[in-house]
Order: C-alpha cells, then sequence, then structure tokens
C-alpha cells in the first residue's frame, strides 16, 4: 500500500494505492497517518479509495475506525471516489449514513 498526500486549500486528501495487506501492517499504518493529521490540526481529511484494489470488511472496519478517531480529535474524514463494492458494504453496515461521502475533487461534501 502506498499512502500519497495533497493539499486542496485546507483540505488534506490522502490517496491510497495499491493492495492493502494487513499481514504487513498496512491498516495499521493507514491509521497511523490519518491519526498524525489530526494531531498536527488537520481538520478536513479525505480518504481517496478509488485505488483500493481490494474491499472487504477489515477495510470497512478500519475506515469506520478512522473516522471514529478523526471524530474525537474534531475532525472530519470523508471518502472520494468510493467504488460501488464499497458503497455496498458501507450501506449494508449504515456507515454511508455517518460517513460523508465525495465524489468528484471539488470536495464538496455529501452523505
Amino acid at each position: 500500500m502506498l499512502l500519497f498526500e495533497r493539499r486542496r486549500g485546507e483540505t488534506i486528501v490522502v490517496d491510497v494505492h495499491g493492495p492493502v495487506d494487513p499481514e504487513q501492517g498496512d491498516l495499521p499504518a493507514l491509521l497511523a497517518r490519518l491519526r498524525a493529521l489530526t494531531n498536527h490540526g488537520c481538520t478536513d481529511i479525505v480518504l481517496n479509495v478509488e485505488e483500493l484494489s481490494h474491499i472487504d470488511s477489515v477495510i470497512v472496519g478500519t475506515i469506520a475506525h478512522a473516522y471514529i478517531s478523526a471524530s474525537r480529535a474534531g475532525a472530519t474524514l470523508r471518502l472520494l471516489h468510493v467504488p460501488p463494492e464499497l458503497r455496498k458494504l458501507l450501506a449494508t453496515t449504515k456507515l454511508d449514513r455517518v460517513i460523508g461521502v465525495v465524489d468528484d475533487d471539488n470536495l464538496k461534501s455529501a452523505i
């Protein structure tokens, strides 16, 4: 897994690329990176999940954990370019009701 950050105004976009391998510590690394952003005062974080190559319940759990951590730190976590498979899992778990989804790089929030 590779993580790339870019700034769009006051928003930090974190692009996630490639397969996420829990055995390699990718999920804790992702959570640690997002936590570091909130610790450095970032209050608007967008996680671009377009390039995730494998989506499962572990990814959904990690996103939920990241959302809770961001909320507790006073930050907002939204998802960008959510693939249909992930949208379905978010709807099944009802996380689509609380985690904002952004469909384009204008980064206007929608829930």
